[in-house]
């Protein structure tokens, strides 16, 4: 009878530790999931249990809303470095060239080039000033995103030409090919023995607006497009950051103490938090010497180009 009664104790001992086992690892595991749920609800993470829910990494990327699309020496890489100024622009730091010369490595490729963003609201912008003035890129573009927000930046024609031609100048210097001179480059005398501009010269024809701008708009309404003053971004870029912000439907958020003058290059650089990002060596340099004979002649054979372009943006500037 001991035996059997000793048997019944260590049962019912067995019984009571295992219970306390049991509400021990039930109050671990209750433990665990309160301080799991304190956790990412201090990190603002929310979590869906839920099979055609996809969870977002905390960083991902994702394709531009906003691409910068000229003019080259337009002032491209100053507007973009100014817009990024923005609490909530992201922005691709090197050309990517994508819709122009690597469209071919596909989207995946692309998508990869873009900086990786942490909250849904940020706003992704790419510039590449080649797009503006590639006929292909108008298709690719609206094909990617027919919504895409379209910045364009443009200045007089003539100083962007001089300036154009001034980096082709020391791009050939550099690497040791003969020197242009705009005079023989920028002209040609046609059939009728009349002299026009060399439609087949790079820096003149980036400053055809009208032509280029049209390629657009066979496929983009003009509300799609943001023209930026660059002559006036130059001088005063406050002004024309505050179109781009509510262009982008962003808070005004840029202040004038982040904008500070270069005295001796004469333009703004930009300072995000202590450090001041300032444009290139090659950005800003001294224009080659130009004769007002050419400038005065460029002037008048860009005159009706420049006429043709006010009519179809609906706006107009100063290049008289």
């Amino acid at each position: 009878m001991s035996g059997r009664n000793n048997n019944e104790e260590v049962t019912k001992s067995m019984a009571k530790f295992s219970t306390r086992c049991v509400i021990a690892c039930l109050l671990t595991i209750a433990m665990c999931l309160l301080q799991y749920d304190l956790f990412f609800r201090n990190f603002k993470f929310k979590w869906w249990f839920d099979k055609d829910v996809i969870v977002p990494n905390q960083f991902e990327k994702k394709f531009p809303s906003a691409l910068i699309v000229g003019v080259r020496k337009g002032g491209t890489r100053a507007l973009l470095d100014a817009i990024a100024l923005h609490s909530k622009v992201k922005i691709v730091r090197r050309e990517t060239h994508f819709f122009d010369s690597n469209y071919s490595l596909g989207f995946d490729w692309y998508r990869n080039q873009m900086p990786d963003i942490e909250n849904e609201d940020e706003i992704v912008i790419e510039k590449t000033p080649a797009y503006f003035t590639n006929e292909n890129v108008p298709k690719r573009v609206y094909e990617m995103n027919p919504n895409m927000k379209l910045i364009l930046i443009v200045r007089h024609p003539v100083y962007r030409t001089v300036s154009d031609f001034t980096q082709v100048y020391y791009n050939k210097l550099e690497q040791n090919k003969s020197l242009p001179v705009l005079s023989i480059e920028a002209f040609r005398t046609n059939e009728a023995g009349q002299e026009t501009i060399n439609m087949e010269y790079k820096p003149i024809t980036n400053s055809l607006y009208d032509i280029h701008i049209s390629k657009w708009l066979q496929y983009f309404k003009t509300e799609n497009f943001l023209f930026v003053n660059g002559d006036v971004f130059r001088a005063n870029p406050l002004h024309e950051l505050r179109r781009v912000e509510e262009f982008l439907g962003l808070e005004r958020s840029i202040t004038p103490n982040q904008l500070v003058f270069d005295y001796n290059k004469g333009f703004f650089c930009f300072r995000k938090t202590t450090k001041i990002r300032c444009l290139g060596q090659s950005k800003g340099r001294k224009h080659r010497s130009v004769s007002d004979d050419v400038v005065l002649k460029l002037s008048k054979m860009f005159e009706d180009h420049n006429q043709n372009f006010f009519r179809i943006i609906n706006r107009t500037y100063s290049w008289d």
